[in-house]
């Protein structure tokens, strides 16, 4: 979904609206900052990308102001939504929203417009028109008109403007569908009006740092079944076993204390409960029907108490929701599109008996990232604190472990953790470094989280000092390290005279908005604190788990880690982006393979989740 970029035309604007970076790789969303379906609009800098061939390329996104020429308004949404009943709504949003996460982007876009405008439907007609003469003009692929970010916006309209009943006797989906599409342009006026043009003064660049963290958070994609796995070892596996952990919390029993499940359970279910929601039938004409709560409970066997903690664990009534929506000040003038209350806590909606997902995203999120906030609860209660200082090591454990596979013992490539302290003497210390001839990549992870504060309206204030304790701590760690290396405390393992040059390297375990303001924001912190100023440092780097996962694969298959980081350094376009779209822009998508064990721990997962159900539906019937 990409337009040539018109040389005439002033950088910034594509050929109907600000542009938007490129989609790097045929077919497939890479790297949050550049998805497609994020609406992100972006200033002149980040518009001029050099693909591999010289020629710059720029997304193409429609709305309705580009059809119609006609600005919508909150009065203009509701009274077509006003049509429906709720539930009528929040299940076509869930088939939208199934189809943007089964398909190909492009495919994706026709399927939702074959669904939503029938070819006598006169918007349908007018999209044809238009795009028929788009084409002439240059457009050279049909534009992104329906995205997440949507269907979460008008879920929220709806909860306030529809009436709380399942069904209703309209039959077309001709309003829903413009509906969705209006959104968007109510969206970016929210969002983009206030953006200033000037970038040099940082009161200039706040304002775009605040946008594009908040966008590119709201629109972090990860592979799911690298996210299960992942979620299932960090938040629902006994860690007892860890060293120094006499002070950690048995994250198992923790979960079942809070939430009244089996951790197991509410896994089994979750994933059923995803399977359904996410899986597209393309022979059928719509989106599956509600799913009855009490019929669900039934066929598993589910006790009234299990019920119930399911029920709670997962959904939110209509009318709890739309109580919340008001709480929260949502209306005409403040739609609060990064705002994921309360539907990331609880995204399926009861009503009339029915569950509804009008969001598979933020099912896919509750069963992953979310069950840290089941821990966390209030993080200033001691429990809350205990529990994030005990995160942090459990994640550590888990890169350690990671790179332990990548390199094992016989290569002698990878220092742990352990081993540093126990040569490096006094100081602080990074979890790991790995080494290549003249080189060394130093590691230190994190498992520190942005707030709700700066997911949800960017702040400023509270990202400078999530970023000091997050990187400004990094880099001072690092520099002890350098420091303990260069006086020969790790002879013979690291002999400083054969090292040239230390590539240090923050894995998070939240995904990072890489721009950059971004990484301009980290680079402040560290020459306030006046890290890594020796010779032989390198700039510090940054990447989340989600990618340290795929170049597991990268390197497993020759690819050199420290060769990776110094090139992304030297690349003016891609220093400052995502490591995953670097590769995908150098390599293609080889250079991405799925990974290998997080697939066979996914796999068993799904395996004993399934394995739980039927056992419980074998209790009664027997085994068939």
């Amino acid at each position: 979904m990409m337009v040539r970029a018109d040389p005439n035309r002033p950088l910034g604007e594509s050929v109907f609206g600000p542009a938007l970076l490129p989609e790097l790789g045929s077919g497939v969303v890479e790297g949050f900052v550049r998805a497609t379906e994020s609406g992100l609009y972006l200033p002149e800098r980040f518009v001029a990308v050099e693909t591999p061939s010289g020629h710059e390329w720029h997304y193409a996104r429609g709305t309705w102001w580009d059809v119609y020429g006609e600005t919508p308004t909150w009065e203009d949404i509701a009274e077509r939504l006003s049509k429906y009943g709720l539930g009528q709504v929040l299940n076509a949003l869930g088939g939208v929203s199934a189809v943007l996460s089964s398909y190909e982007p492009l495919a994706g876009q026709r399927k939702i417009f074959e669904a939503l405008f029938r070819s006598p439907d006169r918007i349908g007609r007018d999209i044809q028109t238009w795009w028929d003469r788009m084409k002439r003009e240059g457009l050279t692929d049909f534009p992104v008109f329906f995205s997440e970010h949507q269907i979460l916006v008008v879920a929220k309209i709806a909860l306030l403007v529809c009436q709380p009943v399942t069904q209703t006797r309209v039959r077309s989906l001709q309003p829903l569908g413009e509906s969705l599409i209006m959104v968007s342009d109510l969206i970016d006026r929210e969002t983009t009006d206030d953006l200033p043009t000037d970038l040099d003064a940082e009161e200039g660049r706040v304002p775009w740092l605040r946008f594009l963290l908040t966008n590119g958070l709201f629109n972090a994609s990860d592979d799911i079944s690298h996210a299960l796995a992942r979620a299932s070892k960090l938040y629902l596996t006994d860690h007892s076993t860890l060293p120094n952990a006499e002070n950690g919390v048995n994250l198992r029993d923790r979960f079942r204390d809070i939430t009244g499940l089996e951790p197991d359970l509410a896994l089994a279910t979750g994933i059923a409960l995803l399977a359904r929601w996410r899986t597209v039938d393309r022979r059928a004409p719509g989106p599956p029907d509600p799913l009855n709560l009490e019929a669900y409970a039934s066929s598993f066997k589910l006790t009234s108490d299990e019920t119930a903690a399911v029920s709670n664990f997962f959904t939110v009534s209509a009318d709890a929701a739309t109580t919340e929506l008001q709480k929260r000040g949502i209306g005409p003038d403040s739609l609060r599109p990064y705002d994921l209350h309360p539907l990331a806590a609880t995204p399926l909606v009861r009503l009339e008996g029915n569950l509804y997902c009008p969001s598979v995203r933020l099912l896919h999120w509750k069963l992953t990232s979310g069950l840290h906030h089941v821990f966390l609860g209030d993080a200033e209660n001691p429990e809350g604190a205990r529990y994030l200082a005990f995160a942090g090591r459990v994640f550590e454990d888990y890169v350690d472990k990671l790179l332990r596979r990548v390199f094992p013992p016989d290569a002698r490539r990878y220092i742990g953790e352990a081993d540093l302290k126990r040569f490096a003497g006094r100081g602080k210390i990074c979890d790991g470094a790995i080494l290549y001839g003249d080189s060394v990549v130093l590691l230190e992870s994190k498992a520190t989280l942005f707030p709700y504060a700066v997911r949800e309206r960017g702040d400023f204030d509270t990202l400078r000092r999530k970023i000091g304790d997050i990187f400004g701590k990094a880099a001072e760690q690092f520099d002890d390290t350098i420091t303990a290396i260069e006086a020969g405390h790790l002879a013979p393992m690291i002999r400083p005279g054969q090292v040239s040059r230390y590539l240090p390297l923050v894995v998070t375990l939240d995904t990072l908005p890489i721009t950059p303001f971004f990484y301009q924001v980290i680079e402040d912190e560290i020459a306030r604190r006046g890290a890594l100023a020796g010779r032989k440092a390198r700039p510090l780097q940054a990447i989340a788990v989600s990618e340290l996962e795929l170049l597991e694969e990268y390197v497993s298959h020759g690819g050199s880690l420290a060769d990776l980081l110094e090139e992304r350094i030297r690349n003016h376009t891609y220093r400052d982006d995502c490591i995953k779209n670097y590769l995908l822009a150098r390599d293609g998508h080889e250079a991405l393979r799925p990974n290998r064990y997080l697939l066979g721990r996914y796999r068993a997962l799904a395996k004993h989740s399934m394995e739980i159900l039927k056992s419980r539906m074998q209790r009664e019937w027997g085994a068939k």
